[in-house]
């Protein structure tokens, strides 16, 4: 018993290392068999080798062996692949249509979604038809690390300078905030066309703007947006959309695998300005709700640098970055994240920032793109990566759009500042990954969907075969009434008793017992008693067969059969 029982906890525990992903490595599919397999075989170890008198209390027809329990486990895994095909192969048209249920029904889920950073749409992962973004109720976001932009820098020194600090790379900017959702403010649009150099200037030229070569892919909706380092100041297109200050429409002239355009930037951030310079104090906080005192604490003393600085460093050093909030009190995701949870990801540290600037009369917006990045020297490539999604705060600070950076350095990877490719080392080619879809993925969801079907085709027929078996020995074994298999082996006798009762047409009813036959009949024969006891000391109390009085009920059932008819069931 002690040893069975250790045999099934030992199979249990290996099961669950299978699922949580021991052996490295191992495909999940392939882990989730296996524990499959593991869990059903220690328990048909544990059931077969079970003595009688382990379960005293109820006992079957007959004890299950290793073929009943690999018959089982055969149908589990088999429609566990089934529902894995099924899965991978539903349908693309049912997809959207959840999606836009989704979007209707649960706005917050829906958030998580869009900032999962799994879109195959560079530049457009962030924001939806309604240019809107929803801060998520809850988050459990799963970025993935396929290149979504590429930068290439014609100047060796430009891409010196930007090792040096951090990167972003902005593709819009959202402005107007209100019951936890951002969007943009009612402005108008403005068409905007190239001048005689094919070039659209959004401010003056400045010392120390980098020219920088953009990649990205394309969005089939026409949604693709401006997308170019912080702090832009020209891009050479023949025209653009500009539906807000941060927000630009290009124009439809992209090829079949992305856009590919010359702007030019001039990034600045907090760390950038001049504490010696004269900044102001901006307007006294309201520390009256709780938002305002703790903007106030957060703010703490000085000029509006001083304070935004402070701002800044109060929210990293306070609150922690996760990809996962549980939000248990389904509380505002913004009242969740400052005063419940305390955790989340760039998104709720960009909010809490942009509105905490606000109420020092500061003008303040959330920005969305990459950050930080991948730099191949051999060619002067910046590849940003679906994980270096990531969202900051910008305020205008004498006319000019800041970074204002709330989110903890450790979660942007380097601080936020490139990392260096190893030397030699190649970029990914824009040209394949930022294709309309990744080959390779769809491949793969091919290859699980081959997979699934064959494993439950075969684990199917296995667990069907095992059955068929079964049931075919069961009926060799037992011909006639079920209910009686050990009576039927160990001697004639309730066969005959059978074969004179439908003679007599006082044969039971499908599931009926013996008992219940004999208290059906009107005028039971005398030995029903002794036939009866005899039975059920067979069938229920497991005793050993008696030669002798089976042969005399033998003989009393024919002497009955020979008396006459008798009158049917009631």
């Amino acid at each position: 018993m002690i040893f069975r029982l250790i045999v099934l906890c030992l199979a249990g525990a290996g099961a669950y290392a299978l699922l949580r992903g021991w052996p490295e490595g191992l495909p999940t599919l392939v882990s989730s068999c296996l524990a499959v397999l593991l869990l059903v075989g220690g328990l048909g170890w544990w059931a077969a080798k079970r003595a009688k008198d382990d379960l005293p209390i109820a006992k079957g027809a007959r004890k299950p062996g290793m073929r009943d329990f690999l018959a089982m486990g055969m149908g589990i895994l088999a429609l566990e692949c089934g529902f894995l095909w099924l899965l991978n192969a539903a349908p693309k048209p049912l997809e959207e249509v959840a999606i836009l249920i989704e979007a209707r029904l649960q706005p917050g889920a829906a958030a998580i979604r869009a900032g999962s950073g799994n879109s195959r749409n560079a530049g457009n992962w962030l924001w939806s038809d309604e240019k809107r973004r929803a801060l998520p109720q809850r988050t459990n976001l799963k970025p993935g690390a396929k290149p979504e932009v590429f930068v290439k820098l014609p100047q060796a020194k430009d891409a010196e300078r930007l090792l040096k600090r951090k990167l972003y790379v902005r593709a819009f900017t959202l402005d107007d905030y209100e019951d936890g959702v951002w969007s943009l403010a009612g402005d108008e649009p403005r068409h905007l066309e190239a001048d005689a150099g094919g070039w659209i200037r959004f401010a003056e030229s400045g010392e120390g703007e980098i020219l920088h070569e953009v990649f990205h892919g394309k969005e089939n909706g026409g949604r693709d947006v401006l997308t170019a380092l912080q702090g832009v100041r020209a891009v050479r297109l023949p025209s653009l959309q500009m539906v807000a200050d941060g927000m630009g429409i290009l124009p439809d002239v992209g090829g079949a695998m992305g856009y590919t355009y010359l702007a030019s930037s001039l990034p600045v951030a907090l760390e950038d300005l001049p504490e010696t310079e004269e900044w102001g104090n901006g307007k006294p906080v309201d520390a009256e709700g709780r938002f305002g005192a703790l903007a106030a604490k957060a703010a703490g003393e000085g000029d509006i640098l001083r304070k935004l600085l402070n701002i800044q460093s109060f929210l990293r050093d306070n609150y922690g970055y996760s990809l996962m909030t549980v939000n248990r009190d389904d509380l505002d995701p913004l009242e969740n994240f400052l005063f419940a949870e305390k955790r989340g990801h760039c998104e709720f540290f960009a909010t809490a920032g942009a509105l905490m600037a606000r109420e020092l009369g500061v003008e303040a917006r959330v920005a969305y793109g990459w950050a930080g990045g991948e730099y191949f020297g051999d060619s002067r490539m910046f590849v940003f990566r679906a994980r270096e999604a990531h969202a900051w705060v910008e305020v205008k600070m004498k006319g000019v759009w800041v970074v204002m950076e709330p989110t903890p350095p450790v979660a942007l990877g380097g601080g936020g500042s490139p990392r260096r490719a190893e030397p030699g080392e190649k970029p990914p080619m824009a040209e394949e990954e930022l294709s309309d879809e990744s080959d390779e993925t769809a491949d793969e969801g091919g290859e699980v969907e081959k997979i699934a079907l064959a494993l439950m085709a075969t684990f199917g027929a296995v667990a069907a075969g095992v059955f068929l078996f079964r049931g075919a020995r069961r009926d060799r074994d037992f011909p006639g009434n079920q209910d009686f298999p050990a009576a039927k082996r160990r001697g004639g006798y309730f066969s005959l008793w059978q074969q004179v009762c439908e003679k007599k047409r006082l044969a039971g009813r499908a599931g009926w017992t013996l008992k219940q036959q004999l208290a059906e009949m009107e005028a039971p024969p005398a030995f029903a008693e002794d036939l009866r006891k005899y039975h059920y000391a067979l069938r229920y109390e497991e005793k050993p067969p008696d030669a002798d009085r089976e042969g005399r009920l033998v003989e009393e059932i024919k002497r009955w059969d020979q008396s006459g008819s008798s009158k049917p069931l009631r």
